[in-house]
């Protein structure tokens, strides 16, 4: 009977899915807001598989201009401020299901919602500052409000709509820049998590630039940097900003994060690293390489290794008082054939303590849909295979990974198994008025083996973006 319920909410979504189509198909004058920013696509190559190092902070770039180019030509005499500026309009549907089972519990999390973000930024002003803002929304559809916690809409399945991003910039030269205010920022441990219907935003200043070549071989070494103090987090599902420290669950203490780093790209080699501190909370360290090569006649590899430690600071509020540490090291292997990729991964971490991302998602490489698999003196590896059928005409991708874990760490409760089987399906378009539009189908499935207990559990996720610059 539960497999039948399940059954029929899938079917639910695909309809759903199709009544979105026809929304995000209207002229262009009618085009709803969201931001198409749900994770990564499927790579079509191991080149485009870019890791946590090499998207640091590295703003989203804008949707391709697809709407009333004609006013780019008759502003082009006007101020920079006006000619320069660019306004967005993204939509998103979203339905999402979650159920899992043990012998103790149950839980189902269930909703399909819909809104988008409008976005406006200005041209320079006095040939120095920038302006930019990000209105996000989200509303409901279905939301049965017993089923809540979904991430898509505020704990209690309401709607919202919220300014995710009010920021200044100034722009030093054309490769530096100082932020401030409410932005998006996009590292390994402090980023947006967005695969929900909003990223999470955050509220300080940094400073970030290039010095040097375009990093390739031809052109030089380049080398990115980045730095700032952030104090304030709005999470995914919430419409006002909380401490950093409170987002860590330590809702007593206003801390925020200092944060440094940089990425250093040559030719088809990335390595970087960047630090987070957070006084009598966290330190988060962490580092990353990648190299690829092209060997001809259709063959890539690519090759990558990453590293993180964690530790307490100061008075340790994070573990009541006492100090603590942990790590975790993860590499992988891409290899590619015209248009498919496999994909090996392996990951450890530290038997004292499981990994914390309380300001993003995980950055590891063996993390999947559902699980993370980095519970204390975890071991996880995966199998990951995906393929794009942009050479059979389609401009779709599909990709399948399992994973699997395993621990018998004392931090981590009795000794534990975990696996978890994904399948995506992506289908973007690029021509005329599809460009822009992205349709993903997600499904996982987990089971953990502990204690003499199973907990199983599955997740579906049907997403419809579409994205459009209007000026």
């Amino acid at each position: 009977m539960a497999r039948t319920r399940y059954l029929q909410r899938v079917a639910a979504s695909i309809l759903a899915s199709a009544g979105a189509f026809a929304v995000v198909l209207a002229p262009p004058g009618s085009a709803l807001a969201q931001n198409s920013k749900q994770e990564y696509p499927i790579p079509r190559t191991p080149a485009e598989d870019l890791t946590a190092i090499e998207r640091i902070f590295v703003p989203p770039k804008p949707p391709p201009l697809t709407a009333f180019p004609e006013l780019r030509e008759r502003w082009k005499d006007t101020p920079a401020f006006l000619r320069d500026s660019r306004v967005s309009f993204e939509a998103r549907s979203y339905f999402r299901d979650y159920v899992s089972s043990s012998p103790a519990s149950s839980t189902m999390e269930q909703a399909w919602a819909s809104g988008g973000s409008v976005s406006a930024e200005t041209g320079k002003l006095f040939d120095l500052v920038t302006l930019g803002a990000v209105l996000y929304t989200s509303f409901p559809v279905i939301a049965p409000p017993q089923y809540g916690n979904t991430g898509l809409l505020l704990p209690d399945q309401q709607g919202f709509a919220v300014f995710g991003q009010l920021y200044g910039q100034a722009h030093l030269f054309d490769d530096h820049r100082i932020t401030v205010g409410r932005y998006l920022y996009n590292t390994p441990f402090l980023g947006p998590h967005d695969n929900r219907m909003a990223p999470q935003t955050f509220s300080g200043y940094s400073v970030d630039g290039t010095l040097g070549g375009d990093g390739t071989l031809s052109g030089g070494p380049s080398f990115r940097y980045g730095g700032g103090f952030i104090d304030a987090i709005k999470p995914r599902d919430a419409i006002t900003f909380q401490s950093m420290a409170s987002a860590a669950g330590v809702p007593t203490s206003n801390a925020g994060v200092g944060v440094l780093g940089g990425l250093l790209s040559w030719g088809p080699a990335r390595v970087g690293a960047i630090n987070y501190y957070s006084q009598d909370l966290l330190n988060i360290f962490y580092a990353e390489g990648k190299i690829g090569h092209d060997f001809g006649r259709g063959f890539t590899a690519l090759a990558a290794a990453q590293i993180a430690t964690q530790n307490s600071t100061g008075q340790s509020q994070l573990n009541g008082g006492t100090p603590f540490a942990t790590s975790e090291f993860g590499a992988k292997v891409d290899l590619g054939y015209g248009n498919g990729i496999l994909t090996l991964g392996y990951s450890v971490t530290g038997p004292g303590l499981g990994i914390l991302t309380p300001w993003s998602a995980s950055p590891f490489y063996t993390s999947a849909l559902i699980q993370n698999f980095q519970r204390a003196g975890e071991q996880a590896v995966m199998v990951g295979v995906s393929h794009s059928l942009i050479g059979l005409g389609l401009p779709a991708a599909v990709s399948t990974h399992f994973y699997n874990g395993w621990t018998s760490a004392a931090a981590a409760g009795a000794p534990l198994a975990e696996s978890e089987w994904d399948v995506h399906v992506d289908w973007r378009p690029d021509r005329d008025r599809l460009q822009g539009l992205w349709f993903r189908v997600q499904y996982g499935r987990f089971t953990i083996w502990q204690g003499g207990s199973v907990t199983n559990g599955e997740e579906l996720r049907v997403v419809l973006n579409y994205k459009l610059n209007l000026y």
